[in-house]
């Protein structure tokens, strides 16, 4: 039998998922923590939800892939998986839908103050009319995005259907989805002064980080709010937390933070403009399905020498 480990922390979705999937001539172990890595040395895959570093590959001599699960590298030693001639692969385009729809209701929280509405109402009061001001529709308003990758296309897609214009920045110029959807690509600067939501999108590199900081939360309209439902670097929360407290933007939505679990006192978690969630983009239930028959399908083929996803 092919072992695969699955390393990391599995909700009970994905566990039921994992176990109901397994290929035939496979069989797989879960590994939760760094305490149970000796039991890596017979194994020829790995399924991870851990940061990736010389410990696992160390205590995994055997490997021929490492299956990342979800998309992303931020967490993983890919310069060391290269040089031990170890391939690393993840999942792209599979988080995709249930991103865009946290990054949509982010949007509708902040824009219609659900938190400190909530919060209201728990506390004995009814704030039928108090938040009248500064709620909105996001039809007629301006999204703009930033990355319109798989998750930004889809964003798009979504806030149009609801009746917004849609504009993006991206490295890469998506021309296809211009003429198909009528998009308009913009610069960053352009992007930031026009949208009336700005969403990102784009993953975390060397040149992301603090890609929005305080001179581009500055170019932002006052009424305007920002979701982040990418990784918590590419926005510099101390940065973010002056322009929401002096109201030079009217919110944000953030399910990704700088640190991961975020304490409680989190200066981010005690503003009333903030609708956040706990780095939780892609996990459903029915998405958990979708990555566990994503991962086995990579790791069948390329045990079959067929071609894979190596992105």
């Amino acid at each position: 039998m092919i072992k695969i480990a699955l390393t990391g922390v599995y909700f009970d979705g994905a566990k039921e998922a994992l176990l109901a999937n397994v290929p035939e001539g496979y069989e797989v172990e879960f590994i939760a923590s760094k305490d149970d890595y000796h039991k890596l040395k017979d194994v020829s895959y790995i399924i991870n939800r851990l940061a990736v570093d010389s410990e696992v590959f160390t205590a995994a001599p055997n490997l021929k892939l490492l299956q990342k699960w979800g998309a992303g590298f931020d967490d993983c030693d890919i310069k060391l998986a290269a040089e031990m001639g170890i391939p690393v692969t993840s999942c792209p385009g599979v988080n995709a839908r249930p991103v865009a729809e946290l990054a949509l209701m982010h949007m509708l929280s902040v824009y219609r103050n659900l938190i400190a509405i909530n919060r209201n109402l728990t506390r004995g009061k009814w704030p039928k009319s108090e938040f009248f001001g500064r709620s909105y529709m996001i039809e007629g308003k301006t999204v703009g995005i930033i990355g319109l990758g798989n998750i930004g296309k889809i964003v798009a897609k979504l806030v149009t259907a609801m009746g917004a214009e849609v504009i993006y920045y991206d490295i890469e110029r998506q021309s296809a989805q211009e003429a198909q959807f009528g998009y308009g690509f913009v610069d960053m600067e352009t992007l930031l002064k026009t949208a009336d939501i700005v969403t990102v999108h784009c993953p975390l590199k060397a040149d992301t980080v603090d890609l929005i900081d305080k001179k581009e939360l500055s170019l932002m309209k006052p009424t305007a709010i920002l979701i982040n439902t990418a990784r918590g670097p590419i926005v510099n929360e101390t940065a973010l937390v002056e322009a929401l407290e002096n109201g030079s933007i009217l919110g944000a939505g953030m399910d990704n933070f700088n640190q991961e679990p975020t304490a409680p006192d989190h200066p981010l978690l005690q503003l009333p403009n903030v609708s956040a969630s706990a780095h939780a983009g892609g996990n459903t239930r029915d998405n958990d399905v979708n990555m566990v028959q994503y991962c086995y399908r990579n790791i069948v083929a390329f045990e079959k020498g067929k071609p894979f996803n190596s992105e």
